[in-house]
């Protein structure tokens, strides 16, 4: 199991002072016990796997280094350069064996996680939820995981999302949707999810790229005033 922390941040822009990775979230939805977004999802991929590997930033490797010593799990630096998720950890994949993929600033929930890994290993599959979610608030649709066997083929689609964003016909930031509208052969700038591709999941399980989704999202609402009353 990949969990993927090497994104350039640009989303979060240095929000409460540290990466969004190291944002404070709660354990439980309705807990007030609270550790860093990253920490939770590592805790949560080492109850499910022997075999975690976390992908860090190439510029400020450290702290992600010392929170996978922490958790026990594997640890690779990304090198400089490497434009996504699929990208920074290709290094890392299984070759002929089943990969699956967790976003780092995603805050899953445990029945997201069985679901994830309830369908590695049929192939190419994207997890998520396909429009805005009426448990978080979060106003449209994100992919939280992916998984696949088929390394060759993995490599292929890295290739031809770089291709297909550098040439312009695809949004240079949206890798993931772009990745998957090249496995169902849909346009690749509209938003159509087809199974069997898509397995969504619709919970609080959410993505945390910006400042506006720290506040919104239910295992972080009211954290910070909480924590400065203390």
């Amino acid at each position: 199991m990949i969990v993927a922390a090497a994104g350039p941040q640009t989303k979060w822009g240095g929000h409460l002072g540290v990466r969004s990775h190291f944002a404070p979230v709660r354990e439980e939805l309705g807990s007030d016990a609270a550790m860093p977004l990253l920490g939770r999802t590592l805790w949560q991929a080492a109850r499910w796997s022997d075999e975690v590997c976390l992908v860090g930033p190439p510029d400020d490797p450290e702290p992600y280094r010392e929170l996978a010593a922490m958790r026990e799990v594997h640890f690779y630096v990304a090198s400089a350069g490497r434009r996504n998720e699929f990208e920074s950890t290709r290094p890392v994949w299984a070759p002929g064996g089943t990969n699956v993929l967790l976003l780092g600033d995603v805050w899953f929930t445990d029945v997201a996680l069985a679901t994830v890994l309830a369908h590695a290993g049929e192939g190419f599959r994207f997890f998520g939820r396909e429009q805005a979610s009426p448990v978080t608030g979060s106003p449209w649709g994100e992919i939280f995981a992916q998984s696949w066997t088929d390394t060759a083929e993995m490599g292929r689609l890295t290739e031809a999302v770089r291709r297909e964003q550098d040439a312009g016909h695809a949004d240079p930031t949206k890798h993931g949707w772009t990745m998957l509208r090249l496995l169902q052969d849909t346009p690749l700038r509209e938003h159509v999810v087809l199974r069997p591709w898509w397995v969504e999941i619709n919970d609080a399980t959410d993505d945390i790229d910006f400042p506006e989704d720290y506040s919104r999202h239910p295992a972080t609402r009211g954290l910070m005033e909480a924590a400065a009353c203390e």
